[in-house]
Protein backbone atom coordinates (compact mmCIF):
# COMPACT_ATOMS: atom_id res chain seq x y z
CA UNK A 1 0.00 0.00 0.00
CA UNK A 2 2.76 2.40 0.93
CA UNK A 3 4.24 2.46 -2.66
CA UNK A 4 0.95 2.95 -4.22
CA UNK A 5 0.66 6.26 -1.79
CA UNK A 6 3.69 7.46 -3.03
CA UNK A 7 2.78 6.67 -6.78
CA UNK A 8 -0.34 8.50 -6.52
CA UNK A 9 1.39 11.59 -4.33
CA UNK A 10 3.57 12.31 -7.17
CA UNK A 11 0.61 11.42 -9.69
CA UNK A 12 -1.37 14.54 -8.49
CA UNK A 13 1.58 16.92 -9.31
CA UNK A 14 2.77 14.65 -12.91
CA UNK A 15 -0.78 15.17 -13.78
CA UNK A 16 -1.47 19.00 -12.78
CA UNK A 17 1.72 20.01 -14.62
CA UNK A 18 0.61 18.01 -17.54
CA UNK A 19 -2.85 19.14 -17.54
CA UNK A 20 -2.52 21.07 -20.97
CA UNK A 21 -1.88 17.90 -22.25
CA UNK A 22 -4.36 15.82 -20.75
CA UNK A 23 -7.97 17.41 -21.17
CA UNK A 24 -9.55 13.91 -21.14
CA UNK A 25 -10.77 12.43 -18.54
CA UNK A 26 -10.17 8.76 -20.60
CA UNK A 27 -7.63 7.10 -22.02
CA UNK A 28 -8.58 4.37 -24.19
CA UNK A 29 -7.24 2.31 -26.87
CA UNK A 30 -8.98 2.06 -30.13
CA UNK A 31 -10.51 -0.92 -30.04
CA UNK A 32 -12.09 -0.20 -26.40
CA UNK A 33 -13.72 2.72 -28.15
CA UNK A 34 -15.13 0.79 -30.57
CA UNK A 35 -16.37 -2.05 -28.53
CA UNK A 36 -14.35 -4.99 -29.81
CA UNK A 37 -12.19 -5.13 -26.17
CA UNK A 38 -14.86 -3.43 -24.15
CA UNK A 39 -15.84 -5.67 -21.57
CA UNK A 40 -19.37 -6.89 -20.30
CA UNK A 41 -18.28 -8.10 -16.75
CA UNK A 42 -15.82 -6.36 -15.39
CA UNK A 43 -14.67 -7.16 -11.22
CA UNK A 44 -13.22 -4.75 -9.05
CA UNK A 45 -10.43 -5.53 -6.71
CA UNK A 46 -11.09 -3.39 -3.11
CA UNK A 47 -10.58 -0.50 -3.72
CA UNK A 48 -7.73 1.60 -2.13
CA UNK A 49 -8.94 5.21 -0.31
CA UNK A 50 -5.82 6.74 1.25
CA UNK A 51 -6.59 9.76 3.47
CA UNK A 52 -3.31 11.68 4.26
CA UNK A 53 -2.06 14.27 6.16
CA UNK A 54 1.42 16.24 4.86
CA UNK A 55 2.98 17.51 8.48
CA UNK A 56 5.91 19.67 8.24
CA UNK A 57 8.77 16.70 8.72
CA UNK A 58 6.62 13.18 7.17
CA UNK A 59 3.10 12.49 6.19
CA UNK A 60 0.62 10.37 8.18
CA UNK A 61 -2.01 8.09 6.73
CA UNK A 62 -5.36 8.39 8.91
CA UNK A 63 -5.72 4.63 8.71
CA UNK A 64 -9.72 4.59 10.06
CA UNK A 65 -10.78 7.64 7.49
CA UNK A 66 -9.21 5.13 4.36
CA UNK A 67 -10.81 2.32 5.81
CA UNK A 68 -14.39 4.47 6.13
CA UNK A 69 -14.38 5.60 2.82
CA UNK A 70 -13.42 2.73 0.68
CA UNK A 71 -16.99 1.68 0.71
CA UNK A 72 -18.11 4.71 -0.90
CA UNK A 73 -15.68 4.37 -3.84
CA UNK A 74 -16.84 0.64 -4.33
CA UNK A 75 -20.72 2.15 -4.08
CA UNK A 76 -20.07 4.81 -6.38
CA UNK A 77 -17.76 2.85 -8.74
CA UNK A 78 -20.83 -0.14 -9.02
CA UNK A 79 -23.46 2.60 -9.90
CA UNK A 80 -21.27 4.53 -12.60
CA UNK A 81 -20.74 1.01 -14.08
CA UNK A 82 -24.28 0.09 -13.80
CA UNK A 83 -25.64 2.66 -15.30
CA UNK A 84 -23.83 2.18 -18.52
CA UNK A 85 -24.91 -1.41 -18.65
CA UNK A 86 -21.95 -3.37 -17.52
CA UNK A 87 -22.04 -6.26 -15.14
CA UNK A 88 -20.34 -5.07 -12.33
CA UNK A 89 -18.64 -6.92 -8.76
CA UNK A 90 -16.99 -5.05 -6.60
CA UNK A 91 -15.39 -7.85 -4.09
CA UNK A 92 -14.70 -6.79 -0.88
CA UNK A 93 -11.76 -7.36 1.46
CA UNK A 94 -14.08 -10.09 3.26
CA UNK A 95 -15.01 -12.00 0.28
CA UNK A 96 -11.17 -11.87 -0.53
CA UNK A 97 -10.06 -13.08 2.76
CA UNK A 98 -12.31 -15.77 2.82
CA UNK A 99 -10.94 -17.71 -0.27
CA UNK A 100 -7.22 -18.82 0.01
CA UNK A 101 -6.88 -18.77 -3.77
CA UNK A 102 -8.68 -15.85 -4.85
CA UNK A 103 -6.66 -13.85 -2.02
CA UNK A 104 -3.27 -14.95 -3.34
CA UNK A 105 -4.69 -14.52 -6.75
CA UNK A 106 -5.67 -11.28 -6.03
CA UNK A 107 -2.35 -9.74 -4.40
CA UNK A 108 -0.08 -10.93 -7.20
CA UNK A 109 -2.72 -8.90 -9.38
CA UNK A 110 -2.60 -5.90 -6.78
CA UNK A 111 1.35 -6.15 -7.41
CA UNK A 112 1.54 -6.05 -10.68
CA UNK A 113 -0.72 -3.49 -10.98
CA UNK A 114 1.08 -1.35 -8.71
CA UNK A 115 4.20 -1.75 -10.73
CA UNK A 116 1.95 -1.20 -14.00
CA UNK A 117 0.50 2.22 -12.47
CA UNK A 118 3.50 3.42 -11.90
CA UNK A 119 4.96 2.88 -16.02
CA UNK A 120 1.49 4.84 -16.78
CA UNK A 121 2.16 7.66 -14.52
CA UNK A 122 5.83 8.37 -15.74
CA UNK A 123 5.16 7.50 -19.59
CA UNK A 124 1.72 9.31 -19.50
CA UNK A 125 -1.69 7.75 -19.62
CA UNK A 126 -1.55 8.32 -23.54
CA UNK A 127 0.62 5.58 -23.98
CA UNK A 128 -2.22 2.99 -23.67
CA UNK A 129 -3.68 4.06 -26.84
CA UNK A 130 -0.51 2.21 -28.30
CA UNK A 131 -0.75 -1.15 -26.11
CA UNK A 132 2.06 -0.44 -23.72
CA UNK A 133 0.89 -1.40 -20.62
CA UNK A 134 0.48 -5.32 -20.69
CA UNK A 135 0.05 -6.99 -17.01
CA UNK A 136 0.78 -10.44 -17.77
CA UNK A 137 -0.71 -13.75 -16.63
CA UNK A 138 -1.86 -12.43 -12.88
CA UNK A 139 -4.33 -10.31 -14.51
CA UNK A 140 -5.63 -13.46 -16.76
CA UNK A 141 -5.95 -15.69 -14.35
CA UNK A 142 -7.66 -13.46 -11.44
CA UNK A 143 -10.48 -13.15 -14.52
CA UNK A 144 -10.57 -16.59 -15.54
CA UNK A 145 -11.00 -17.60 -11.71
CA UNK A 146 -13.68 -14.66 -11.16
CA UNK A 147 -15.19 -15.34 -14.73
CA UNK A 148 -15.70 -12.16 -15.87
CA UNK A 149 -14.56 -10.17 -18.84
CA UNK A 150 -12.09 -7.44 -17.48
CA UNK A 151 -10.37 -6.92 -13.83
CA UNK A 152 -10.86 -3.24 -12.54
CA UNK A 153 -8.69 -1.38 -10.18
CA UNK A 154 -9.67 1.94 -8.48
CA UNK A 155 -7.35 4.28 -5.99
CA UNK A 156 -8.03 7.47 -4.61
CA UNK A 157 -5.75 9.97 -2.38
CA UNK A 158 -7.47 12.28 -0.49
CA UNK A 159 -3.88 14.82 0.74
CA UNK A 160 -4.25 17.73 3.26
CA UNK A 161 -1.07 19.81 4.66
CA UNK A 162 -1.05 20.54 7.85
CA UNK A 163 -1.45 24.46 8.55
CA UNK A 164 2.40 24.35 9.61
CA UNK A 165 3.55 22.47 6.63
CA UNK A 166 1.07 24.74 4.57
CA UNK A 167 2.76 27.78 5.72
CA UNK A 168 6.51 26.43 4.96
CA UNK A 169 5.59 25.33 1.50
CA UNK A 170 4.24 28.90 0.61
CA UNK A 171 7.63 30.55 2.28
CA UNK A 172 10.06 28.47 0.90
CA UNK A 173 8.32 27.06 -1.96
CA UNK A 174 9.24 23.43 -0.90
CA UNK A 175 6.35 20.94 -0.55
CA UNK A 176 2.47 21.33 -1.46
CA UNK A 177 0.03 23.63 0.32
CA UNK A 178 -3.52 23.26 0.74
CA UNK A 179 -5.21 19.82 -0.46
CA UNK A 180 -5.04 17.47 -3.38
CA UNK A 181 -7.66 14.98 -4.19
CA UNK A 182 -6.71 12.25 -7.19
CA UNK A 183 -8.94 9.31 -8.24
CA UNK A 184 -7.62 6.91 -11.01
CA UNK A 185 -9.67 4.11 -12.67
CA UNK A 186 -8.09 0.99 -14.73
CA UNK A 187 -10.22 -1.81 -16.96
CA UNK A 188 -7.73 -4.40 -18.00
CA UNK A 189 -8.88 -6.72 -20.60
CA UNK A 190 -9.16 -10.28 -19.10
CA UNK A 191 -7.79 -11.88 -22.00
CA UNK A 192 -4.95 -9.74 -23.56
CA UNK A 193 -4.13 -8.10 -20.35
CA UNK A 194 -3.73 -4.90 -21.34
CA UNK A 195 -4.50 -1.85 -19.71
CA UNK A 196 -8.08 -0.67 -22.36
CA UNK A 197 -9.01 2.06 -20.32
CA UNK A 198 -7.91 4.65 -17.91
CA UNK A 199 -10.17 7.25 -16.62
CA UNK A 200 -8.93 9.90 -13.92
CA UNK A 201 -10.28 13.68 -13.33
CA UNK A 202 -10.78 16.10 -16.57
CA UNK A 203 -7.83 18.25 -15.98
CA UNK A 204 -10.08 21.23 -16.63
CA UNK A 205 -11.70 20.19 -14.04
CA UNK A 206 -9.38 19.02 -11.61
CA UNK A 207 -9.07 22.54 -9.69
CA UNK A 208 -13.04 22.62 -8.75
CA UNK A 209 -12.54 18.62 -7.32
CA UNK A 210 -13.69 18.15 -3.90
CA UNK A 211 -10.78 19.15 -1.30
CA UNK A 212 -9.63 17.47 1.87
CA UNK A 213 -12.69 19.44 4.15
CA UNK A 214 -15.19 18.95 1.69
CA UNK A 215 -14.78 15.54 1.82
CA UNK A 216 -14.57 14.89 5.07
CA UNK A 217 -18.01 16.86 5.67
CA UNK A 218 -19.58 14.90 2.96
CA UNK A 219 -17.46 11.79 1.87
CA UNK A 220 -20.10 9.99 0.45
CA UNK A 221 -21.93 12.78 -1.50
CA UNK A 222 -18.13 14.30 -2.50
CA UNK A 223 -16.45 10.86 -3.32
CA UNK A 224 -19.30 10.04 -5.47
CA UNK A 225 -18.96 13.41 -7.64
CA UNK A 226 -15.19 12.82 -8.27
CA UNK A 227 -16.47 9.23 -9.09
CA UNK A 228 -18.88 10.54 -11.50
CA UNK A 229 -16.72 13.25 -12.96
CA UNK A 230 -13.67 11.12 -13.98
CA UNK A 231 -15.96 8.64 -15.54
CA UNK A 232 -18.20 10.79 -17.68
CA UNK A 233 -16.38 9.53 -20.70
CA UNK A 234 -16.98 6.20 -20.25
CA UNK A 235 -19.10 4.59 -23.09
CA UNK A 236 -22.05 2.38 -22.60
CA UNK A 237 -21.72 -1.70 -22.50
CA UNK A 238 -21.65 -3.09 -26.05
CA UNK A 239 -22.05 -6.66 -26.21
CA UNK A 240 -22.52 -6.86 -29.56
CA UNK A 241 -19.59 -4.86 -30.40
CA UNK A 242 -17.15 -6.96 -29.08
CA UNK A 243 -14.73 -9.40 -30.12
CA UNK A 244 -15.12 -13.27 -30.49
CA UNK A 245 -13.57 -14.57 -27.62
CA UNK A 246 -10.74 -16.99 -27.70
CA UNK A 247 -10.76 -20.22 -28.93
CA UNK A 248 -11.57 -22.86 -26.79
CA UNK A 249 -9.02 -24.43 -26.37
CA UNK A 250 -7.27 -20.99 -25.08
CA UNK A 251 -9.70 -20.56 -22.56
CA UNK A 252 -8.95 -24.57 -21.26
CA UNK A 253 -5.52 -23.49 -21.04
CA UNK A 254 -6.46 -20.82 -19.10
CA UNK A 255 -8.80 -22.17 -17.02
CA UNK A 256 -5.98 -25.95 -16.12
CA UNK A 257 -3.77 -23.09 -15.19
CA UNK A 258 -6.03 -21.58 -12.40
CA UNK A 259 -6.69 -25.25 -11.86
CA UNK A 260 -2.75 -25.91 -11.19
CA UNK A 261 -2.30 -23.21 -8.72
CA UNK A 262 -5.94 -24.07 -6.37
CA UNK A 263 -4.00 -27.88 -6.22
CA UNK A 264 -1.36 -26.02 -4.49
CA UNK A 265 -2.91 -24.53 -1.96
Amino acid sequence: MGNRQILLISAVGVLSLGGARAYAAMHATAEFESGKTRPVSIAFLPPHVDVIKRKIVKSEQEVQQSVDFAPYLAASLTKQFADQGYQITVLSADQVNADPALQELVADADRRYTELLKEVQVKLPRQIRKHRYQAGDEMRLLAAKLGVDAIGFADMQIVAAAKGASAVAILTGIGAAGSATMLSISVIDGTTANIEAYFVPPALRRGSMAGYDAIMADPEGKIAEITQLSLRDLPAADPSARAVKPASGQDKDVVSDVESLLKKQ
